[in-house]
């Protein structure tokens, strides 16, 4: 439990004896010891909040879903607060996260400009949780293909080779780039597959059509697995091994917190199970003469199009094999 969650609780647990009237709410700030105001709250409703108090009159936000409110609010004094309420009682878990990631993100902040824009910013990251429809947690394909994703990123940090911090910001798949990781001199599209795959899903013609910068092609075949499984790996844990990795870059750690976000990921009890054993990884370099479509010859007219690729038919590209599960 979070530290912004355990004071819900206590907000929760005092409202029986001293109960709020409609439309008022109570706070109690997170960390006194902070540079920013920061407090947690709860409406006589008993919907959670998060409340930043700032020294000017605060922006308008357009939040743009039902599941979380924002208003302004103007203190004894002359303060504002930008208070952000959750309707939806069962995104509590993810709300409780998201906000005190917010909150330790505002810890490193230098002005409260920074940190109306830190809380812009987030906020439409966190727009599209909500919207989900499913809690707050990613679809089963989504989870296997973020697995992926974060396995090649362990295996560039685990390389060392450049900076830490630059090989996050390399990572770009959550961004909805064409490759999931941009280097200055190569890009890495990642698939993951089942076992019994034959063949890969391609989502554009420009997937496998860089712009410049050499490509290569990264193919893990992953196994859904218990948690007691032996050999088995799960997310949250191979995310809290990249976070120990970085945790000697302040900047590589922040950036890496708001891909997740990007990738739709926040810390739940729904990914305890999001189990894999990694059967293998392949590597494929995508050459001139490699089997894919190209956007010359493509008709003018046109667009949107997704393919699927044999993976035997690229079996002569394949530049190295060798097992990940370590």
């Amino acid at each position: 439990m979070t530290k912004i969650e355990s004071l819900w609780q206590e907000l929760r647990l005092k409202s029986v004896s001293e109960s709020l009237m409609e439309g008022d709410f109570r706070l109690v700030r997170l960390a006194s010891e902070s540079l920013q105001n920061i407090q947690a709250g709860m409406d006589g409703a008993g919907n959670v909040m998060l409340a930043i108090e700032i020294h000017s009159r605060p922006p308008e936000i357009d939040i743009g879903t039902k599941a979380l409110e924002y208003f302004r609010h103007q203190r004894v004094g002359g303060s504002w607060l930008m208070v952000l309420r959750l309707t939806r009682n069962e995104l509590e878990p993810v709300f409780g996260r998201l906000c005190q990631d917010l909150v330790d993100a505002a810890a490193l902040v230098p002005s409260q400009a920074a940190l109306i824009n830190l809380l812009r910013q987030r906020l439409l990251l966190w727009k599209k949780l909500f919207q989900s429809g499913n809690a707050g947690c990613l679809e089963k394909f989504q989870i296997k293909g973020l697995m992926a994703e974060l396995l090649a990123l362990r295996s560039f940090l685990k390389s060392n080779q450049g900076g830490m911090a630059d090989i996050v910001v390399a990572w770009t798949g959550p961004l909805k780039t064409d490759q999931d990781f941009l280097f200055s001199d190569l890009a890495i599209e990642v698939k993951a597959v089942a076992p019994t795959a034959d063949r890969i899903g391609i989502a554009s013609v420009e997937q496998l059509e860089p712009a410049a910068t050499p490509l290569q092609l990264w193919i893990y075949y992953l196994r859904e697995a218990a948690p007691d499984e032996n050999s088995c790996l799960c997310l949250m844990d191979l995310i809290a091994e990249l976070e120990s990795m970085l945790s000697s870059t302040s900047n590589g750690l922040l950036v890496f917190r708001e891909r997740l976000l990007e990738a739709g990921y926040v810390e739940h009890e729904c990914y305890e199970s999001a189990c894999f054993n990694i059967m293998k990884t392949d590597k494929y370099l995508v050459s001139e003469n490699f089997p894919r479509l190209r956007q010359a010859n493509i008709p003018e007219g046109v667009s949107e199009i997704t393919y699927s690729l044999a993976i035997s038919a690229i079996a002569p590209f394949k530049i190295l094999e060798h097992s990940d599960a370590a």
